[in-house]
């Protein structure tokens, strides 16, 4: 049975790839429109898909998102916003101080065979701080057409440790399965004239690249394994008992998709991560239920109790450690005062005040408000970014970004999030501002910022009631807005024309009279239906 009709990826894999679209843009329901099953089958955590549907899911949010590392961050989530099904309440297990993440990582083999069927992973030489992880496809499955999951697996394997907030984990992978020439060609687009093999040798557009070294087995647990070593071929080589692969001796960016490195080995048996973290020693476990306790939203009295109970229950076995352990906990207390006020400082500049200061008193409720959002993209960046160089693309994105902040703020928005080159900002926060004209004004503003950069922007305006409040896990939450008029202006910015601002008809009736609109016109956005909009012409109005 071939990979494009067996049904070899389990539904988790949405799930994590859905959360992290929707904790980036309020909803996920651009991912799963237009898909082959309704959305309430992708989110059932017992239905499988095939890895053709699977790998075409992560290619559109990849679009989706317009981030380059969209995929590692989608794994790298997926311990914050508990989003692997049932599995999460696993983790608050392992989150127990008895356990660690070497527990953890050694059940990844069983875990593994409930997220997918086209590759087995084998954990080897196991430590308290280290292990090798070895994945092996089935036969079934060429490992190119599964390229996007490598990425998508390590961010998953990183975040492992931040279950006891310990630091991520470190990943080497020095040897991968792909075929290097079938990886060129489907994943890095390169034409295969342009690619030779020639004694031994990979020649791409001339250039040498990579030639083929033997590799060398380790001891690992009574078993031989290759863990990345190598030597080079002898001219006498006894072919028939050494396993070759290609040694990659310069780096590539081949394209925006595929940067092969130098030291990496392809054409190997199977893929082999080494992973690091960092082992949760006896004084860290102090430290992490004491300032768990200390931060909690507990009184003051019921945190410091729980740490002295913690210090109790150490003493008992070791009372050589008491005075060390009171120490321990006197600068833990301090610590998470000192962290507590830079807490408070950063919510002062990253929300309006009024917000903040309801967020640090504990007063911070979801609730349904009256305001205006405003949603912008930018239409030729990613043309224009292609041939770049990622730090190019970085700093032009951050002179960009800050203008625009500059600009929102001044006309008292609230930048919410940014979305790959996108922005989503929110008007009304505070309760003695026109939302609708101060939405208006900084988007004529921000078009006409838009002449000096060498592409262009589309914003969509829509005015209603939506909710706000602290959203996220128990553990992560963030101040966001949720509500159908957050996804109308995100609607509303794909139907705008390049340099166009599109208003919905709450916020025309609101500022018809104080700026000067289009002729009504309608469209009808998927999933809203038809509705009256007005455009509205910076030149005209600015």
């Amino acid at each position: 049975m071939s990979s494009e009709t067996f049904k070899s990826v389990c539904c988790r894999n949405v799930s994590i790839i859905a959360k992290y679209v929707t904790k980036n843009l309020g909803s996920d329901n651009l991912l799963l429109e237009n898909l082959p099953h309704e959305p309430e089958f992708y989110e059932d955590e017992n239905s499988w898909i095939t890895l053709e549907e699977f790998v075409s899911i992560m290619e559109k949010a990849i679009d989706i998102l317009k981030d380059p590392e969209a995929v590692f961050n989608m794994g790298l989530s997926a311990q914050e916003l508990e989003s692997w099904g049932a599995f999460k309440y696993l983790q608050k297990v392992f989150a127990s101080v008895i356990l660690g993440p070497v527990e953890v990582y050694k059940q990844v083999g069983k875990y593994n065979t409930h997220f997918n069927k086209t590759k087995d992973l084998i954990v080897v030489g196991a430590e308290k701080d280290r292990c090798y992880v070895k994945i092996k496809f089935k036969n079934s499955i060429n490992p190119v057409d599964d390229f996007v999951s490598d990425s998508f697996i390590r961010g998953i394997l990183i975040s492992v440790p931040r279950i006891w907030n310990l630091p991520e984990a470190k990943i080497m992978e020095p040897m991968f399965e792909y075929d290097l020439k079938r990886l060129l060609i489907q994943v890095g687009g390169v034409d295969q004239s342009e690619i030779k093999f020639l004694a031994g040798r990979c020649m791409l557009r001339k250039e040498e690249i990579g030639h083929q070294v033997v590799l060398l087995s380790e001891k690992v647990n009574d078993e031989y394994l290759f863990l990345g070593d190598y030597r080079e071929v002898n001219p006498d080589e006894d072919w028939d008992n050494v396993r070759l692969g290609f040694l990659i001796t310069k780096s590539v960016q081949v394209n925006s998709h595929l940067k092969i490195q130098e030291g990496e080995i392809y054409n190997a048996p199977y893929f082999i991560y080494k992973i690091t973290w960092r082992p949760l020693n006896f004084f860290q476990k102090i430290y992490q239920v004491s300032l768990n306790s200390f931060l909690s939203k507990k009184a003051y009295r019921d945190g410091l109790e729980s740490q002295l109970e913690t210090i109790k229950n150490y003493v008992e076995t070791l009372e050589d450690k008491v005075v060390e352990r009171t120490e321990q906990l006197n600068a833990t207390k301090d610590e998470a005062e000192y962290w507590r006020e830079k807490a408070e400082t950063l919510l002062q500049t990253m929300l309006p005040e009024n917000v903040a200061t309801s967020m640090m008193q504990g007063r911070l409720k979801a609730e349904e408000m009256e305001g205006t959002i405003v949603f912008t993209d930018l239409a030729g960046f990613t043309s224009f970014s292609r041939d770049l160089a990622p730090e190019e693309v970085s700093n032009q994105l951050t002179g960009y970004f800050t203008e625009m902040s500059q600009i929102i703020n001044k006309h008292s928005g609230w930048v919410n999030k940014f979305l790959g080159d996108g922005i989503l900002a929110v008007f009304g926060l505070q309760s003695d501002i026109d939302h609708a004209e101060t939405a208006i004004l900084a988007s004529l503003e921000m078009q006409k910022a838009m002449e000096k950069y060498p592409w262009h922007k589309r914003i969509g305006i829509a005015s209603g009631k939506f909710i706000t409040g602290e959203f996220g896990t128990e553990k992560t939450r963030r101040f966001d807005c949720l509500g159908h008029v957050v996804n109308l202006a995100s609607r509303l910015q794909s139907h705008a024309e390049i340099g166009e601002i599109l208003v919905c008809d709450n916020t025309y009736s609101k500022m018809s009279h104080k700026f000067k609109f289009g002729n009504k016109k309608q469209i009808a956005p998927k999933g809203v239906g038809t509705i009256d909009v007005y455009s509205i012409n910076p030149k005209e109005n600015y």
